[in-house]
């Protein structure tokens, strides 16, 4: 998907209001994505074989008390083979504003994952991540890790998965500091359908092995409801909580979001 919006002379409130809200839209979601939730992107047992995904690309220009330019890339393909997937994961985005980077910040994703029963419950996983983020002080941090991943509870209506790997972790700040650590990360996913009501919720907990206080908590959860059959209403709330950052960035960074739906 590509959209690219031309550049307007109206210097307007309206717009310097709108311009601001997607800025500060991004400034909230891109601490809270410095944990990559990478459950909510897999598919089920059932996915079909082979190769399948997408790839989304977004550019946008604006010209109202400054000019504004956003673009980025979003990818997710998976490729299955009886006990055998890969998933691949790409997300890239950039917003300038007068010149200067407001949003800079991206990642990429790979991992594998071989399911040591026929049922495929039990899975053993291996990945490798690595990452930037100007807001958050990231100029590069790269991870790789490997464990064991338990879908204790498979249905169309309800989910549970619990999984946990030690990873090694590199990261040079924009500080110049350079932190070399190996941290447990460790994913609960839930989920629950009713008739009008769609529930799930993503928890990872990220301690460092050698030093228990310093840890990251990363929580996404969703609720939707089914108002009409064709109106649907969501919520969902993103949580990011960061015990050993740099004094200039707050630890704690959330962002809750609500919105309707129609389907026709």
């Amino acid at each position: 998907m590509l959209s690219v919006f031309g550049h307007s002379k109206t210097c307007s409130g309206v717009f310097a209001g709108a311009a601001f809200f997607v800025c500060f839209t991004f400034f909230a979601t891109v601490g809270v994505s410095q944990i990559v939730n990478v459950e909510s992107k897999r598919d089920g047992l059932d996915a079909q074989e082979g190769w399948h995904g997408n790839v989304n690309f977004n550019l946008s220009f604006q010209r109202n008390t400054s000019d504004i330019l956003t673009y980025g890339n979003k990818s997710t393909i998976q490729w299955q083979k009886n006990r055998q997937r890969l998933l691949l994961l790409t997300d890239l985005s950039r917003v300038q504003a007068a010149g200067a980077d407001f949003v800079n910040q991206g990642f990429w994703h790979g991992r594998y994952n071989y399911h040591l029963d026929k049922k495929k419950r039990v899975s053993a996983e291996v990945f490798q991540q690595a990452q930037f983020n100007s807001v958050q002080l990231i100029q590069f941090r790269y991870l790789t890790g490997a464990g064991i991943g338990w879908n204790v509870v498979e249905k169309d209506s309800i989910k549970f998965r619990v999984g946990t790997l030690p990873m090694y972790e590199y990261e040079e700040l924009t500080t110049d500091v350079i932190e070399r650590n190996f941290r447990q990360s460790t994913y609960v996913l839930f989920f629950f359908r009713l008739k009008m009501l769609e529930f799930q919720t993503i928890n990872y907990y990220q301690p460092k092995i050698t030093e228990l206080s310093d840890y990251r908590f990363s929580s996404s959860s969703t609720i939707e409801f089914t108002l009409r059959k064709w109106l649907k209403y969501n919520v969902s709330f993103d949580l990011l909580y960061d015990s050993k950052v740099p004094s200039t960035i707050p630890d704690l960074v959330f962002t809750l979001r609500n919105g309707l739906g129609v389907e026709f």
